[in-house]
């Protein structure tokens, strides 16, 4: 239990990040920092494509890794500070003195800081997971605790968040409410990878290991995608984070210009996180019962149905309700392909002999956040291109206080275009990702008979290597003491014969 908290405490991390960018960052970039929509979007392109280096980079880092506190471990304690420091700076905005062309180098380098420091966190915590468990159903079990624990942070850290960016915002202090609020989940997100640190322990062993050469990245690249499952499985998880990015990232738009109150988000994301944590352990049951893939089909039809009824919604009543439904089902598209990683490596490890979980767990964070940069730039050049106008109420350049003052009490207005814009990026788009999702879901090859197969030939595998293990040191030993106790002899030979020279 104490390692499936710790874990929770890990997951955090990513999910205090996720939850708390994935519905603010947008918005407040574009509407407190003052950004134009296509800076917006290129800022997230580019480091979606800076991800798509790191990521394997430091997930095949971690697997040549060999220190005394393990080989994942050093990251989590190292890469702590420097995330916390760069999450803490994109959450400051500039003087109205600086340009745009300034803000988004800015806020690239502070973007590209997390994506480091995210990976360096998260590819460990994913690679610890088959390390700790070699059961089909206590790995289940072992993600619903592991997202749990991280979503119940996650759940208080935002709307700790949202209160604070409130409280300032009645006070028309908006941007000294997200400064404070990245200070706060900054030192959080340190402390949590540092508690990991001390609280987990490495089972790996690299005298099973076969002695190999060292992997480079592009030959990690070449054994990952020569795996059918591992791609079905990067498919699911490209599509159904995509679906759930493009929700986050517009709703709080889409509660400001569509259903005309902009405080309806604290509610809207209240019931859809705590939904989450209440029915989690139900899917645990489901999953247990009837298997990953029947899971997925259950809740990837639920969201299909729930998120496509938005683009219609008008009533906040209505809205609330459907968030119960989507709430209910949002834990699936995270926990069923995080639960089918690990078998896919032990697949791998039964082919080749060799674990490779930073190299598979590298790659597969690339897609979380490639899900990211997908939905954000999509939806900013969408913005940009229907034609978004920045608020007056916040974004007031060349005003003056009685102006600014005057704009505030009127309520902000986007064009139509926008409008449909918005209805269609959390409705209909959504959903035709899951529905995506759903399909590779029906091909991934992997089930509950033939990892049971895999698992006991593994693990049949790892018994012969320790058994040569024990075998190789007993014959080192007799042959360490056979060199001392000819070497003694030796010496006294090489005196006799210097004695004799002399």
């Amino acid at each position: 239990m104490k390692t499936k908290m710790t874990m929770g405490v890990g997951e955090s991390v990513q999910a205090c990040y996720t939850v708390i960018c994935g519905f603010f960052l947008n918005a407040y970039l574009l509407e407190v920092a003052c950004l134009d929509p296509n800076y917006v979007g290129t800022i997230q392109l580019i480091q979606g494509l800076f991800d798509a280096f790191n990521d394997p980079f430091i997930g095949t880092m971690s697997d040549r890794t060999r220190t005394r506190w393990g080989r994942r471990r050093p990251w989590l304690l190292f890469a702590a500070a420097p995330l916390g420091a760069c999450y803490f700076g994109i959450w400051n905005t500039l003087g109205e003195e600086s340009s745009d062309r300034m803000k988004f180098l800015y806020y690239l380098c502070m973007y590209m800081g997390i994506s480091i420091g995210i990976t360096c966190i998260q590819v460990q915590v994913g690679a610890l997971v088959p390390e700790l468990t070699l059961d089909y159903d206590e790995r289940t079990s072992l993600s619903v605790y592991r997202l749990g624990i991280g979503n119940t942070i996650a759940l208080v850290a935002v709307m700790i968040h949202s209160f604070i960016v409130t409280t300032f915002n009645d006070d028309g202090r908006i941007d000294v409410g997200y400064q404070l609020s990245g200070a706060i989940f900054g030192s959080w997100i340190a402390i949590a990878a540092w508690t990991t640190f001390w609280n987990i322990e490495e089972k790996f062993n690299p005298d099973l290991e076969e002695k190999d050469e060292q992997l480079s990245t592009l030959d990690g690249l070449k054994i990952v995608f020569q795996n059918k499952a591992f791609l079905i499985v990067v498919g699911i998880y490209l599509a159904g984070p995509t679906a759930v990015v493009l929700v986050q990232t517009n709703i709080l738009l889409y509660c400001k210009y569509i259903l005309g109150n902009e405080d309806l988000v604290d509610y809207i994301i209240g019931i859809v996180q705590g939904m989450a944590l209440i029915v989690l352990p139900l899917w645990n049951f489901i999953g247990q019962k009837y298997g990953k893939k029947m899971s997925y089909y259950i809740g990837g039809t639920i969201l299909c149905i729930s998120l496509a009824s938005l683009y219609w919604v008008e009533k906040e009543t209505t809205a609330l309700v459907v968030s119960c439904f989507i709430g209910s089902c949002l834990g699936i598209p995270y926990m069923i392909p995080y639960s089918m990683l690990p078998d896919v490596i032990e697949e791998d490890e039964l082919k080749t002999g060799k674990r490779r979980e930073g190299v598979y767990f590298g790659f597969f964070t690339i897609f979380l956040k490639l899900s990211v940069t997908i939905a954000l730039s999509f939806t900013n050049f969408a913005l940009s291109a229907a034609g978004y106008v920045k608020p007056s109420s916040t974004c007031g350049v060349g005003l003056t206080d009685e102006e600014m003052e005057a704009a505030a009490a009127l309520p902000d207005t986007q064009p139509d275009k926008v409008i449909s814009v918005m209805r269609f990026m959390v409705g209909p788009c959504p959903a035709l990702f899951f529905i995506l999702a759903m399909f590779m879901v029906w091909l991934f090859p992997i089930s509950r008979e033939s990892h049971a197969e895999n698992a006991e030939i593994i693990k049949r595998e790892r018994n012969r290597r320790s058994i040569q293990l024990e075998g190789r040191k007993a014959e080192e030993l007799a042959k360490m003491m056979k060199v001392d106790s000819n070497g003694s002899g030796g010496i006294g030979g090489d005196l006799d014969i210097d004695n004799n020279q002399l």
